[in-house]
């Protein structure tokens, strides 16, 4: 079977990579001109190592990764401790730190290693049609490729991903999408006071926003984020704002965080849905993955962790369906509809 899958993100890479692994033959259309990944850094906690475990990675993520030792939560407006959580030296990345591109490039790799998968890039998805058994998908300059099945990523930023996820909820005359407005930035470590150069992840938390920050596996950096929830403000897709712009996000921050939020020069912004209407993660001989399928919860912005599940989702769905392509997703789509939102500690598995 001939599987298309539209983003060469880390979604996009991990789906190739569960269906690779099963034998089908999988192109990955990316539409930048090269695979690669960037963005600041990354928690990963147990559930997504078990995950990258399953796509053969695991092992070479721990290597890239550093691993942390305690979990801290800060009150975001009075500087107050309101809890600790050490963890346990002796299991080897159980809760760990990473660039982006330390998850990417392993799964990359992996990619490269199947002769089931072929990656192509400058191939920019803009939109597909089905005809009986198969997809027909349009890209940007004129070419068209078909395929058994399409996998739609939280890469594939097209028309064709928001007429299947309804992204727009107020295009059908609903409430519009409620959002959060999300700020990173990394901090060279000679720039951090010392109290924060530990190996601790360290959240504060506040009514209507959180920052979150903690050591890069080079120990050269910090991660810095901070999240305004129900921004109301515009669509901000990655430009980049001032630490003015990030400080006026944030009127109402606590003394202490403010400062934490300083150490911060050059930043980069995006909005996020926290929810939209109602969507099938199937259609036909499609389906959605990562946040193409359903955007990710306000404490773990990055979705990394639903993009691994829902490639390792798919890859169960198959070995249950008997080879019958209809069976494969419907049985994907009732799965993980029914799945239970993902279990957190403090601002912990998904603090950003």
């Amino acid at each position: 079977m001939r599987i298309l899958v539209a983003g060469g993100g880390i979604s996009g890479l991990a789906t190739a990579v569960a269906l690779g692994s099963r034998g089908h033959h999988v192109l990955v259309l990316e539409q930048r001109p090269v695979f690669t990944e960037s963005g600041a850094g990354v928690r990963l906690a147990p559930p997504a190592f078990r995950l990258l475990d399953r796509l053969g990675v695991g092992e070479a993520v721990r290597d890239r990764s550093l691993a942390i030792d305690e979990l801290r939560v800060m009150n975001g407006s009075t500087g107050e401790p309101v809890t600790s959580v050490p963890l346990p030296g002796a299991v080897r990345a159980v809760h760990a730190t990473a660039h982006r591109l330390d998850v990417y490039e392993p799964l990359l790799e992996a990619c490269w290693e199947l002769d089931a998968v072929q990656l192509r890039a400058d191939s920019r998805v803009i939109g597909y049609t089905e005809h009986g058994e198969s997809v027909v998908v349009a890209l940007a300059d004129g070419r068209s490729v078909t395929g058994d099945a399409l996998v739609l990523t939280d890469g594939a930023r097209s028309a064709a991903r928001e007429d299947l996820s309804g992204e727009d909820a107020s295009r059908d005359g609903g409430e519009p999408a409620e959002r959060v407005a999300v700020y990173r930035t990394v901090v060279p470590m000679e720039l951090v006071p010392g109290r924060w150069q530990d190996g601790a992840a360290t959240c504060w938390v506040a009514a209507h926003w959180h920052v979150s920050h903690y050591p890069l596996p080079d120990a050269r950096y910090l991660s810095l984020s901070a999240t305004r929830h129900r921004h109301a403000g515009g669509d901000l897709a990655g430009a980049r704002v001032d630490l003015e712009h990030v400080l006026g996000a944030f009127p109402d921050i606590g003394y202490a965080a403010r400062n934490v939020l300083t150490m911060g020069r050059h930043w980069r912004a995006w909005t996020v849905p926290t929810r939209r209407a109602a969507a099938a993660r199937v259609s036909g001989r499609v389906a959605l993955v990562g946040e193409a399928a359903e955007p990710a919860r306000p404490l773990e912005v990055s979705g990394v962790h639903q993009a691994l599940d829902d490639a390792v989702g798919l890859g169960r769905s198959w070995d249950a369906a008997g080879g019958d392509v209809r069976r494969w997703l419907a049985d994907y789509g009732t799965r993980h509809g029914e799945r239970a939102p993902g279990v957190q500690v403090g601002c912990g598995a998904g603090c950003r």
